[in-house]
């Protein structure tokens, strides 16, 4: 077998990217979390499906960028300014009802994952506005220790910096191994938080702001 010699060139998405793909590595950097707000990952993907082409979503092209090899996904970095979080969650509201209006989803789901978000919604901190906020940062298993995921987070933060926030902002569950990458390069944890039911009733592990100044 060849050896990897380098780290793939970062490239913006497109609405082409396959979705699927997408929202398996979406999924895996909090599972707990987006289970219990989708129910269950096939759901997660039927909103992301719609999300995805849209613009100014949580999860959209427009603000994701990609590692990609032989056509295959490798890595993915989703952010935003801190000031969009808040109306491309809203703007997320739309990705539901589109899912709802073709079947995807059913609208006995879209109440139980608005409910179940709106719960879990408290396991994060404010986002604020002068901060670049990474929604998601995934490298699938097969393709860790290569560097891609050290690789997606300095150009994150060079970005950030670049365009004059004064830092950058993620949220991580508490027993995720990037914790080890983020404080590697930098990031200390800002706050700590739990829900009640998604935590308590629902085992999600406590959830950190992690966060870096530029």
């Amino acid at each position: 077998m060849t050896a990897h010699t380098q780290t793939p060139a970062l490239t913006p998405a497109t609405t082409r990217a396959p979705t699927a793909e997408i929202a398996s590595l979406v999924h895996m950097t909090g599972p707990q979390s987006y289970d219990y707000i989708f129910g269950s990952q096939s759901k997660l993907e039927k909103f992301i499906a719609k999300a995805w082409p849209m613009t100014g979503t949580l999860y959209s092209h427009d603000a994701t960028t990609l590692v990609e090899e032989i056509g295959t996904i490798i890595g993915i970095e989703l952010g935003y300014p801190g000031k969009e979080f808040y109306s491309r969650r809203n703007a997320s509201l739309q990705a539901s009802i589109k899912a709802a209006e073709d079947g995807s989803l059913t609208e006995q789901d879209l109440y139980g994952i608005g409910d179940r978000a709106d719960k879990a919604s408290y396991l994060n901190a404010w986002v604020p506005e002068d901060v670049y906020y990474l929604m998601a940062l995934a490298v699938p298993d097969t393709q860790r220790g290569r560097g891609i995921g050290k690789h997606l987070l300095a150009s994150a933060i060079d970005k950030a910096r670049a365009d004059g926030f004064r830092a950058l902002h993620l949220d991580v569950l508490s027993d995720n191994p990037a914790i080890g990458l983020y404080t590697a390069m930098g990031l200390t944890c800002l706050a700590e938080t739990i829900a009640p039911e998604p935590c308590r009733d629902h085992g999600i592990p406590m959830e950190m702001r992690m966060g870096i100044t530029l």
